[in-house]
């Protein structure tokens, strides 16, 4: 085999990874992708940063094969957010909850399932996060295993069409009015269970694939900038940290999907 001089090949053109991708708050699949942040401007960054401590064993004169062990792992995507929602800037001052501006629903009657469906739709949009528990049946379903929602919307995304006869009852709290936001310490329910990058690896036939990049246990750590400049539309650089499972410290908290 011939060796090249450059590092293009046939295969080059259906490797190249375009921007500047969509942001989803509890993605899990194409079919149920949950909320979408809304629009950007300027593109976002990934950062995973891992670090790999060097043990020098006596006698080595330099790094040796084996001996380099996980210190710690820092997984992190800033997003410049064009579109402001109460729930976009809920989510970027790491609180749970609004002073005022909120209704509570209570045992909505969402649907029946038909052995078909996979989606109902919520009375009500601008669902605050994490603030549903839902039943199938009158048994209690669990999101992230069961269903997950657009919570923008209000749509139910179930993962496997609800049974026939079977009866969707919900309970959430949702935006009704001017929501008022405060400062609190940082409660579980800031946390959301994932952030989604996906981006888009295309080809030279234009034909275009998802990668997706998640990172879990996810937390705005790193404040509001909001730089209200004359005539200019506002763009915010909002820093979704991701955390490692206070019920497993072994898994790092990020993963990344290729297409095949």
């Amino acid at each position: 085999m011939a060796v090249v001089k450059h590092g293009v090949s046939s295969n080059t053109p259906d490797r190249l990874l375009i921007g500047p991708g969509a942001v989803y708050i509890d993605f899990y699949d194409v079919d149920s992708p949950g909320t979408l942040l809304g629009a950007t401007k300027g593109g976002s960054v990934l950062e995973l940063n891992r670090t790999i401590r060097d043990i020098r064993p006596d006698g080595a004169k330099g790094k040796v094969k084996g001996f380099r062990r996980v210190e710690g792992v820092d997984a992190t995507l800033k997003v410049n957010m064009l579109e402001f929602t109460a729930e976009n800037l809920r989510r970027a001052l790491a609180v749970d909850s609004y002073s005022s501006g909120t209704t509570d629903a209570t045992d909505e009657a969402v649907g029946s399932g038909n052995g078909i469906l996979t989606e109902f739709a919520l009375d009500h949009g601008k669902v605050l996060e994490n603030s549903e528990t839902v039943t199938v049946n009158a048994a209690s379903v669990v999101r992230g295993t069961d269903y997950t929602v657009d919570y923008d919307t209000g749509v139910l995304q179930f993962f496997t069409a609800v049974t026939d006869t079977h009866a969707i009852v919900a309970s959430y709290t949702y935006v009704s009015g001017d929501a008022v936001i405060i400062g609190e310490e940082v409660p579980d329910d800031a946390y959301c269970d994932n952030v989604v990058l996906v981006g888009t690896v295309t080809g030279y036939d234009g034909t275009t694939k998802p990668i997706i990049i998640k990172l879990t246990n996810v937390l705005c750590d790193a404040g509001l900038n909001l730089n209200l400049a004359n005539n200019e539309e506002v763009v915010s650089e909002v820093t979704f940290s991701a955390h490692y499972s206070n019920a497993d410290l072994a898994t790092e908290p990020w993963q990344i999907t290729y297409p095949s």
